[in-house]
């Protein structure tokens, strides 16, 4: 008995000798990460994560600006503004390059520091040295690092929340008032980091029931953190007072989310997949085996703790990401958080000697035939894949390979070959335990390579498809309040663009039929008679940047700064006026099934008089087509015309008023998704003179020449 306090010492002394040893690889480890996410991020040519990476920036932005979190001028009520905080000094630089480059590498930076708290907690459940680095490794390796170059708060949630797990364990391994702080200020900090860990502190309740429960002292456990569940109950209250929708801001509605049962089931099924193919299978059924043993047999008050938290902690992430995401559509980015938690749990399994090796069989047999029957081709095409990067890589295959089921196959037998590794490494536990890691590395890590291959691609696309040479082509024009008038049909990634890279575009408002940009309320603009905009009942007179997506649109009176793919500056000399506004033509050159030509007269009650001209050619390889023209009480027109043969059209204008030319097609095609007919070039006009009947609009004819 004597001798148990210098046994005690000694361990501990080599505990620390062991743990100053690793620390340099730890550190090269974040280093490494850093890098990595580092380069591949600045390769990213775009922001394209919308609206989310643009409501982050603008956040930084207003913090930056006027210390509130305005966006666009507008309180918004969003309860996650630790990552605008923390990114507004960056978006004090006058270049957005810049500022968009420096929060990257924030990001990144932050990102990786998220393996210093996986191997504390490793080494916190007497894993060896080897298991945790290897642990912190694969931390640092998921698919999930891809966030690390994307302006969204995951890359600050992703360590504070793994910090307050180890927190977590330590509180209620060993209770004191200092580490319950410590715990409270964790939890404080990933909330306001991210909306979604409200959840932490039942999960922190759910614990202490549960190592109360297993060591038969539930009154003791939960006196023991009185503390911290006083705080977070006094927190409830504060909630609950000021009003639940009004806290939670943007998110308030997130209580109105209604899913089935079945569909509740098949979207966690789904995200459970992706977890474990993410994860590179191989830890999986230690993990598994590894929870319950600790629940049911735990080596040390440690090991409890972090089987009772984690477990509540991952079902939480579950049925958020199953209640808040479509039956079909992963939510890696609600549940990527459980991949360490699972590698933790892994070392201890491994830590054990790889118990119950019958076990680990069966559930490794288990899961290949989960990975054998539900393919990952029909989740990889649908447009959830968005929110996985596991997803993401997995389309990206599939294109290398020329097929989905080429795509799922590979990824099916990496699967297979993993699982089937894991299980003769249980023959040797030794050595098991690092290469299993080692392996997770690299099929983790293999995945993550494929998911920034198809974001930088996907970047690169939005970037040359939405944006001219310089992307911040409005700031260099050198106006300022410029007001971006979205049109009906534009894309909203298109507008999310120029918003994000030009600052000088503080506002937004509607033309008649289009939608709103986010969750910024945008106001709707009227067109006067005489073309003029009014916003509000009043003229417009600042500079605007014209959506001309799928219309082409002109302003009388201004001048024409710059454009873009879809988009053209205009200064107006006065009050801001239509002129024309060819409505179904595509800023390529494609007309629309139907659509509308709009003319506006000089002034209020003037004249509109001239010759409409315009080209109009079918797409080469199909069959003639006939489009029908016409103007309010003028005769109907049909023009011919034959594939690939350019034919010249020309309309005869003549209105006391705005005059209008409607067309239709009788052929219909697609271009991507877009349904489209001729190709038809911008219209000219010509000045002329008319007599029209007082209070009419007609048009005195069509013609082709």
């Amino acid at each position: 008995m004597v001798a148990a306090p210098t046994t005690l010492a000694a361990r501990a002394w080599t505990r620390a000798r062991v743990d100053a040893l690793a620390l340099p690889l730890l550190a090269a480890i974040v280093s490494v990460s850093f890098a990595l996410r580092l380069v591949t991020g600045w390769l990213r040519a775009t922001p394209n994560y919308f609206s989310d990476e643009y409501l982050y920036a603008e956040l930084g932005r207003s913090f930056a600006e006027s210390g509130r979190p305005l966006v666009r001028g507008v309180s918004i009520g969003f309860p996650s503004l630790l990552q605008p905080l923390l990114t507004a000094p960056a978006w004090l630089a006058d270049d957005v390059w810049l500022s968009y480059r420096l929060i990257q590498a924030l990001g990144a930076l932050a990102m990786s520091l998220a393996a210093v708290p996986v191997f504390l907690l490793a080494r916190r459940l007497s894993a060896s040295a080897a298991l945790a680095l290897g642990a912190a490794a694969f931390s640092v390796a998921i698919p999930d690092l891809l966030f690390a170059s994307w302006l969204t708060a995951e890359s600050f949630a992703y360590p504070l929340l793994l910090g307050a797990v180890l927190a977590a364990t330590v509180a209620i391994a060993e209770p004191s008032r200092r580490h319950q702080l410590l715990f409270v200020l964790l939890v404080g900090l990933t909330v306001f980091t991210r909306i979604q860990f409200v959840v932490l502190p039942l999960c922190f309740l759910a614990a202490v029931l549960i190592s109360g429960l297993r060591e038969l002292r539930v009154r003791d456990a939960l006196r023991e953190q009185r503390l911290a569940l006083a705080l977070f109950a006094a927190a409830g209250v504060a909630v609950a007072a000021a009003g639940s929708s009004r806290v939670l801001g943007l998110y308030g509605g997130v209580f109105d989310e209604h899913a089935g049962l079945l569909g509740l089931a098949s979207s966690i099924g789904l995200n459970a997949l992706v977890l474990a193919y993410s994860s590179g299978w191989i830890l999986v059924p230690g993990a598994l085996l590894a929870l319950a043993l600790a629940l049911a047999r735990p080596r040390n008050r440690s090991e409890l703790a972090f089987a009772a938290f984690s477990l509540p902690l991952v079902l939480s992430l579950l049925l958020e990401a199953g209640l808040f995401g479509a039956a079909d559509h992963a939510q890696e980015r609600y549940v990527f958080y459980a991949l360490p938690l699972a590698a933790v749990a892994f070392c201890l399994y491994a830590a054990r000697g790889w118990p119950y090796r019958l076990h680990h069989a069966l559930l490794a047999a288990a899961l290949l035939t989960v990975s054998a029957v539900v393919p990952l081709a029909g989740f990889a095409a649908a447009e959830g894949k968005v929110h996985s990067p596991l997803l993401l890589a997995a389309f990206q295959v599939e294109q290398w390979l020329g097929s989905p089921g080429n795509g799922s196959l590979l990824f099916a037998a990496g699967a297979a070959a993993l699982l089937g590794a894991g299980v003769l490494l249980s023959r040797a536990p030794r050595l098991g335990g690092p290469v299993a890691l080692m392996l997770a590395v690299a099929a983790s890590g293999a995945i993550w390579a494929c998911a920034v291959t198809f974001d930088r691609q996907n970047s690169v696309a939005v970037r040359q498809a939405f944006l001219p040479a310089d992307p911040s082509w409005v700031d260099r024009a050198g106006l300022d309040d410029v007001l971006l008038v979205r049109g009906p049909h534009g894309v909203k990634t298109e507008a999310l663009e120029q918003l994000f890279w030009n600052r000088s575009v503080d506002r937004v408002a509607l033309l008649p039929g289009a939608d709103q940009l986010d969750h910024v309320h945008s106001p709707s603009l009227r067109v006067a008679p005489d073309g003029t905009l009014l916003a509000e009942g009043r003229p417009l007179r600042q500079p605007v940047l014209l959506d001309g997506y799928a219309g082409t649109i002109r302003l009388a009176e201004a001048r024409r700064v710059a454009s873009s793919p879809s988009f053209s500056l205009w200064e107006p000399r006065g009050e801001a006026r239509l002129s024309l506004y060819f409505a179904g033509r595509y800023s390529d050159g494609w007309l629309a099934g139907i659509g509308r030509l709009y003319l506006w007269p000089e002034r209020l009650g003037g004249t509109v008089a001239g010759t409409v001209a315009l080209t109009l050619t079918a797409p080469a390889g199909t069959g003639p087509m006939t489009i029908r023209f016409e103007t309010a009480g003028g005769a109907p027109r049909q023009v011919r015309l034959l594939p690939g043969v350019p034919q010249r059209v020309r309309f005869d204008a003549c209105s006391r008023g705005p005059w209008t030319l409607t067309f239709s097609s009788d052929s219909r095609g697609f271009v991507g998704s877009r349904i489209v007919s001729a190709q038809a070039t911008e219209p000219t006009v010509v000045p002329g003179s008319c007599l029209p009947r007082a209070g009419s609009s007609r048009e005195a004819g069509a013609r082709s020449a």
